[in-house]
């Protein structure tokens, strides 16, 4: 949904049961989720073009979506989101994190768990390498891993150059290590106007593809180069060649954030919090019972705009409070039902155990589970 979408006409987001579906609560639309998952094949050209990341919805009613839809191919940050996958039906797993210390035995006791899915981790460094190797000869299993390659972004990755281009090899002819391909996350690319986003995308996949032409070369497998995220998801998908994927991931759910900065994106909100007005302090002030332990709390105020009255002003937010201002006239009661829809969706889904799920007529008829929301310090099972 781009920003010019919200207004008072538009209330995709209200329910008719009200007065029953307490609050806070995650509203889910799956009619709205399906209709972005096949946006996101139509400008891609096909589902085997794709491979969502699954950390905005941690769902595996939301997977089994987007395998109604052929999406064979997945992409994960945990352990947890991997054993979710395959819980849902997913063949095909791409843990797009450097796995270290005892979560790559974790790792390969998974791949000899679950033989009917295909696994596969990043490395971007030979110390990464030589211990995964050491972890499955010990589980007797073969591992697939990715380069990471940093194309810009600094966080994690090994430059594409010669150095990165030897770790290849070295993985390629190892006896218990599989060269899945190359893996280029260009988070870093937040450019609102397209034409100056789709040039630096292009500038961050050049280097990735050029590693993946010299390999070739060579006659070294490259199977897949992934490559972007939601923001640079329509400057990759016109570019894709044959062995390549776009990897968005907030799509399915959408959020504020991304529709106010990037409103060429063929994606509608598909997920908003249900609060209500708990005080009013004063004329023109007024409290809801979102607080940062219901939304996500990183990107700077304001963290969410309220559909149904987006002239209120975010104001001070605590623990189980956010207080807002508007005009006196238009000052909500207690009690009244306010529609939030989130700047970052995926840290505000995490707090939740499950979304309430809105059928067509505007009920709350189903809860997903939020299968793999948290983190527990055990091996998953």
């Amino acid at each position: 949904m781009s920003a010019q979408d919200v207004g008072p006409e538009d209330t995709w987001y209200e329910i008719t049961d009200e007065t029953t579906a307490p609050s806070p609560q995650v509203l889910i639309f799956p009619e709205r989720v399906t209709r972005n998952i096949r946006s996101a094949i139509r400008s891609v050209g096909g589902a085997e073009r794709l491979r969502p990341h699954v950390k905005t919805h941690k769902s595996r009613d939301v997977v089994r979506l987007h395998l109604d839809e052929g999406i064979s191919k997945f992409k994960c940050s945990t352990l947890s989101e991997a054993v979710m996958l395959v819980d849902a039906g997913a063949s095909d797993v791409l843990i797009a994190y450097q796995l270290v210390g005892p979560n790559q035995a974790m790792l390969c006791d998974m791949i000899r768990r679950f033989p009917g899915t295909g696994f596969a981790c990043l490395v971007d460094n030979a110390d990464t390498v030589t211990a995964l190797e050491r972890e499955a000869q010990k589980a007797d299993v073969q591992v697939t891993v990715y380069i990471d390659l940093d194309v810009g972004m600094h966080r994690t990755g090994i430059v594409p150059d010669d150095d990165a281009t030897e770790l290849y090899r070295r993985i390629a002819r190892s006896s218990v290590l599989i060269a899945g391909g190359l893996h280029a996350y260009d988070g870093h690319i937040h450019d609102s106007d397209l034409s100056q986003r789709r040039e630096r995308a292009a500038e961050a996949r050049l280097g990735a593809t050029r590693m993946r032409d010299q390999l070739l070369a060579e006659g070294f497998p490259v199977p897949e180069l992934v490559v972007g995220g939601t923001p640079t998801f329509p400057c990759h998908a016109a570019a894709l060649e044959d062995g390549m994927s776009a990897s968005p991931g907030t799509y399915p759910y959408f959020d504020w954030g991304y529709a106010t900065n990037f409103p060429d994106l063929p994606f509608v909100g598909a997920a908003v919090l249900l609060a209500r007005v708990i005080s009013v302090p004063a004329p023109g002030r007024f409290t809801v019972d979102v607080g940062s332990k219901a939304i996500a709390a990183d990107p700077v105020q304001p963290r969410g705009t309220i559909l149904n009255l987006p002239e209120a002003e975010a104001g001070p937010q605590s623990e189980e409070h956010w207080v807002f201002t508007v005009s006196q006239e238009n000052t909500p009661g207690v009690g009244e039902v306010m529609y939030i829809w989130p700047r970052h969706i995926c840290p505000t889904i995490e707090h939740y155990n499950r979304v309430a799920v809105v059928s067509g007529d505007g009920r709350i008829s189903a809860h997903w589970e939020v299968t793999a929301r948290g983190r527990d310090g055990i091996a998953p099972t």
